[in-house]
């Protein structure tokens, strides 16, 4: 007979299973024999019961684990197959067949100092950088992926003074292929807050005025302080700072500038503005300006109440005027085109004069400037030169040479035949000119004669108007 319970046979006269010990009763006996169990022992055998489900949780058990086994063998296949293809773009990128990304550090449109990492690609692709959490897309062949040296510092403490960054790129190519691209390593420290100075420049002329105003740019959004003075509030939307300060005729005037921007080092700029000592206390207005287009300018400043002034260079009688406070003005003129220097001085008993000289470039407008011009007459100017200096001419010719640039000074041949009419212009306009041959008109005025070119003298203009020439 069959054990009901674990399916195995047993001799038919067997009261208990063999294998497992399993009660035989009559019913199971007359089962075994060709008899079926009564219906109410159907219903309450265990053993019955048992005997038909084993089976099928056997089977059940065989196919999830053909199934379990095929899903990690898939996976595997793919992983390598991943893991080969991935090898083989990285060793293209290694050996050159394909650009590398491109590492540069640069200074952002902010001033900021940061990192642009250049990616390569086809246009359509896109460049997913895990560890920033977006993705680049490429257009006209390269994806530029900008990032601030600030940012790997937003989350760190203060102590932390440097960051090894390495980035995980991830190429998405148009039909949906991907590409693991090589990693970009690079260290970033902790970035200094970034300041540039305007005004003074490198060659600042003495200070004449009590105050001067400085003038920088800092990152929007910094904290900013002059001589320990927060001027935060003078910070325009853009970064520029222009904030006045005394200077005293005392010599050297150190001003201190601290600069503190969010996730950024402190930068402090200690400058010196130097003021010419004095007795007495003379001072010309900070708006005085150096240039004039007319040949006369009223000259402001203050002066101690004890003292007076006199005016050393031309200008205009009368025109001198001092209040009880010390506040005075007179009208400078001008004889001269170009530079004219403007002196004048202070005086008190027992004291040293105090002197303030300047330079006040004076140059008409175009429009005045040019009614004033001769047509060029070469054979005159090269016999008459001497005594037609400050003389205006219009010269138009063609660039014969090119002798210097700083200040750009050029030979302009003005004959109407290329005949070798020399003149030498220095070229204090607007246009500067970078190569030989071409034809220009220039407005100048006659400076004296030099020894310039070929061994020869010709005449020396300072040309302040030039436009190309209309053929």
């Amino acid at each position: 007979m069959i054990c009901p319970y674990c399916g195995k046979r047993t001799p038919d006269n067997s009261e208990f299973c063999a294998e497992c010990g399993y009660p035989l009763d009559e019913g199971a006996r007359r089962k075994a024999a060709g008899g079926r169990p009564a219906p109410e022992q159907q219903e309450t055998d265990p053993g019955v019961w048992q005997g038909s489900v084993i089976p099928v949780l056997r089977a059940a058990i065989i196919v999830l684990t053909w199934l379990i086994s095929l899903t990690i063998l898939g996976y595997g296949v793919y992983k390598v197959y991943y893991w080969r293809q991935n090898s083989q773009t990285l060793k293209m990128y290694e050996t050159g067949m394909l650009a590398k990304p491109l590492l540069e550090a640069v200074t952002l449109s902010d001033g900021r100092p940061g990192h642009v990492v250049t990616f390569f690609g086809e246009d359509g692709d896109s460049i997913y950088i895990e560890e920033l959490q977006r993705s680049y897309l490429v257009v006209g062949g390269r994806a530029k992926v900008e990032i601030a040296d600030s940012y790997w510092f937003e989350k760190a403490s203060e102590e932390v003074q440097l960051a090894e960054i390495a980035l995980t790129p991830v190429k998405t190519l148009v039909n949906g292929g991907k590409e693991l691209l090589p990693v970009v390593y690079f260290t970033v420290e902790v970035p200094t807050s970034p300041f540039r100075l305007i005004s003074p420049g490198e060659n600042q002329e003495p200070i004449l005025s009590s105050e001067y105003q400085l003038e920088f740019e800092v990152v929007p959004g910094s904290t900013v302080l002059v001589d320990g003075v927060d001027v935060t509030d003078l910070v325009s939307s853009m970064g520029e700072v222009s904030v006045n300060v005394a200077v005293y005729p005392q010599g050297d005037n150190p001003i201190s500038i601290l600069v503190r921007t969010a996730h950024h080092k402190e930068t402090r700029a200690d400058i010196v503005l130097y003021r010419q000592p004095m007795e007495i206390d003379l001072a010309l207005a900070i708006n005085t300006s150096k240039k004039s287009v007319i040949n006369a300018m009223t000259i402001r400043g203050s002066v101690a109440p004890e003292a007076t002034i006199s005016v050393d260079t031309p200008y205009l009688e009368g025109s001198l005027t001092q209040d009880e406070n010390g506040s005075f003005s007179f009208v400078a003129t001008f004889d001269t085109i170009g530079y004219n220097t403007v002196r004048f001085r202070a005086q008190q008993e027992g004291k040293q004069d105090s002197i303030i000289s300047f330079e006040v470039y004076y140059l008409p407008t175009l429009n005045e400037y040019s009614r004033k011009a001769w047509a060029m007459d070469y054979t005159q100017l090269t016999r008459c030169w001497d005594i037609w200096a400050g003389r205006i001419f219009k010269c138009t010719g063609t660039v014969d040479a090119i002798l210097s640039y700083d200040p750009q000074v050029i030979v302009l041949d003005v004959s109407k035949d290329n005949s070798g009419d020399f003149i030498v212009i220095e070229n204090l306009s607007n246009l500067s000119i970078t190569e030989v041959g071409g034809k220009f008109d220039f407005y100048a005025d006659v400076s004296g004669m030099r020894e310039e070119y070929m061994n020869r003298k010709y005449p020396y203009l300072i040309g302040r108007y030039a436009s190309a020439a209309e053929e």
